[in-house]
């Protein structure tokens, strides 16, 4: 009896958050109401925080940083992420920045590998086109890297010493992580996407990537698809406020199905030609950027993937679910990624997730959190 009634909860939970992300209005769909039109005083004053009032124009601005060229041998069609340390370099008993650019490594994604057992089929899966299985690989740039590394951030040792310390983790500024997906390069139209090599020796085609940067307390949370993903804009609807020639792009009603190709405004294309990026990445879009738990009225703010969350975007906030990457006074991880039904916790943190009695004189610290970054509790190595 139990049982059944945890399904039919799960199953109502399910249905809810679905009924959410259809009902939520299309923030920002045709633009903010400006308060102060070009030629007044006020728009004259230099924007003293675009990561927040323009984060859609920081997110491109951060992806043709990324993404400009930096191939180092004749065999590669590297980007810059692509230079950068991934998890492998940096997880490891001695991490060194790697001196040349490391191949990638694909794995089986993330939140594949920790997603809840399910039964029956989940209703908000896209399928993926016929050999496109997904991979997956994490990256940060040096700033990013040697703050953990500094830190002892990876092992578990270092983090059951920083538990202990029992102060805030604060990356630097100019910390940057990348996580990108890929799927093989004759699975789809490769001519169209940005391809590579991976270390099996095989060609791979990107399709998503998220992208954030500390910039502000809080990162800043951006995620870019290809034009051609199949549900590219199902549940939640597609947001770009600076690149897009269509600002909002509404969800289908029935999903899985082709959308229309992202057009781009002539500074984006300004901004792709100064960074001399390949053609190819034209072809991406930004879904969405995401920079606070929820709106002004209290109402969560969701941002997911159809690829990276394929099958919870309708609850997916990347915010909330990286806000609760935190370890226990062990060293080991103290939160689940997912919600018991599969989907992704958004809206702001729960303080009970990281303090006993918290707001109480006798609050003490839980689970200490990571500065939003997932790869720390997940990644850490030793006992």
């Amino acid at each position: 009896m139990k049982a059944m009634s945890w399904t039919l909860c799960a199953a109502a939970s399910v249905v809810a958050l679905q009924a959410l992300a259809q009902a939520l209005p299309p923030p920002n769909a045709n633009g903010p109401i400006v308060a102060n039109p070009p030629g007044s005083i006020i728009a004259t004053i230099p924007d003293p925080d675009p990561a927040i009032n323009n984060p859609d124009k920081v997110s491109w601005q951060l992806f043709t940083q990324v993404n400009a060229p930096a191939a180092t041998t004749g065999k590669n069609n590297n980007v810059l992420f692509e230079t950068w340390a991934s998890d492998d370099d940096t997880f490891v008993t001695s991490p060194v920045w790697p001196s040349t650019a490391p191949v990638a490594k694909l794995k089986v994604p993330a939140l594949v590998r920790f997603a809840p057992p399910r039964k029956g089929p989940n209703p908000f899966v896209v399928p993926m086109p016929p050999g496109a299985t997904v991979s997956e690989e994490v990256r940060r740039n040096k700033a990013a890297f040697d703050f953990i590394v500094d830190h002892k951030l990876f092992t578990r040792a270092g983090l059951k010493q920083a538990f202990a310390a029992g102060k805030p983790i604060v990356f630097p500024i100019d910390a940057i992580e990348v996580k990108a997906n890929w799927v093989p390069a004759s699975s789809v139209n490769a001519s169209l996407y940005h391809v590579n090599t991976a270390s099996d020796g095989k060609q791979y085609a990107l399709v998503s990537m998220h992208l954030i940067s500390k910039q502000v307390p809080n990162w800043t949370w951006a995620t870019f698809e290809h034009m051609n993903n199949l549900g590219r804009c199902d549940y939640i609807g597609c947001r770009d406020n600076f690149g897009a020639t269509d600002k909002y792009v509404a969800p289908n009603s029935s999903t899985g199905k082709q959308y229309p190709a992202c057009g781009k405004v002539q500074a984006l294309k300004d901004m792709f030609t100064a960074a001399k990026l390949e053609s190819a990445f034209q072809n991406y879009c930004l879904k969405g950027s995401q920079i606070d738990f929820t709106t002004s009225t209290g109402q969560p703010t969701l941002l997911g993937n159809s690829v990276t969350e394929n099958g919870f975007v309708p609850s997916s906030s990347c915010m909330t679910c990286h806000g609760n990457a935190s370890v226990k006074s062990s060293g080991a991880n103290a939160q689940n990624v997912f919600l018991p039904n599969g989907q992704s916790p958004n809206g702001t943190p729960l303080p009970g997730s990281f303090w006993n009695n918290p707001g109480a004189p006798n609050q003490s610290l839980k689970a200490l959190q990571m500065d939003f970054v997932w790869a720390i509790p997940l990644n850490a190595i030793g006992p």
